[in-house]
């Protein structure tokens, strides 16, 4: 009779524990991965502009790169924070490979989507308020808060002027404040 040995319970270890566990060949650490940030990915990719099944399928696709290159992760800062990265750079590569997504630096007047009291618009979570920012705005200020780049790593990304994403970034939270009534909220800081 042989021992029986236990495997930890995968939702009670940290993400570093679990990337570690996967390095040594626990494919189901990995799929605790998936889980525990799926959404919270979708959802940075939705933030960025990408639409329903597009979101899904790149998340699916980042969740795989990192699974490819898990031994690239340097264990230097969250895991979500890396799987975000790689999120936002391929959701990058998509939006310049196919026109569905704008990523120009158009300054011509953006109209949203009407609401349905226009008078009496007034968003209640944050994802609404971002589909009323013009498209690049809301990639810089998504890119620059949820994918935690800096505002050099977004120039770079976008391939845009310093000082324009700059530009971009601070009157999307000027708007973002506007949208919300952030009067009442805490006060909302941009990040370099």
């Amino acid at each position: 009779m042989g021992l029986a040995i236990d495997k930890p319970d995968l939702t009670r270890q940290s993400d570093v524990d679990l990337v570690r566990l996967c390095l040594g060949g626990d494919k189901s650490a990995f799929a605790e991965l998936v889980r525990r940030h799926g959404n919270l990915l979708r959802t940075h990719i939705r933030r960025m502009g990408a639409q329903g099944a597009d979101a899904d399928d790149m998340a699916q696709e980042a969740f795989m790169s990192a699974y490819e290159h898990l031994s690239e992760f340097r264990f230097d800062g969250a895991f979500v924070g890396w799987l975000k990265r790689i999120a936002s750079r391929r959701y990058l590569k998509k939006a310049r490979a196919n026109q569905k997504y704008l990523l120009t630096d158009d300054m011509s007047p953006f109209e949203p989507e009407p609401a349905a009291n226009e008078g009496e618009f007034r968003a209640h979570n944050l994802d609404a308020a971002l589909n009323r920012l013009k498209p690049v705005e809301r990639l810089c200020v998504t890119l620059n808060f949820s994918g935690d780049l800096s505002h050099q790593e977004i120039a770079d990304e976008l391939k845009l002027p310093l000082g324009t994403v700059k530009s971009h970034i601070k009157r999307a939270m000027d708007q973002l404040k506007t949208i919300l009534n952030a009067k009442s909220a805490p006060a909302l800081e941009t990040g370099t």
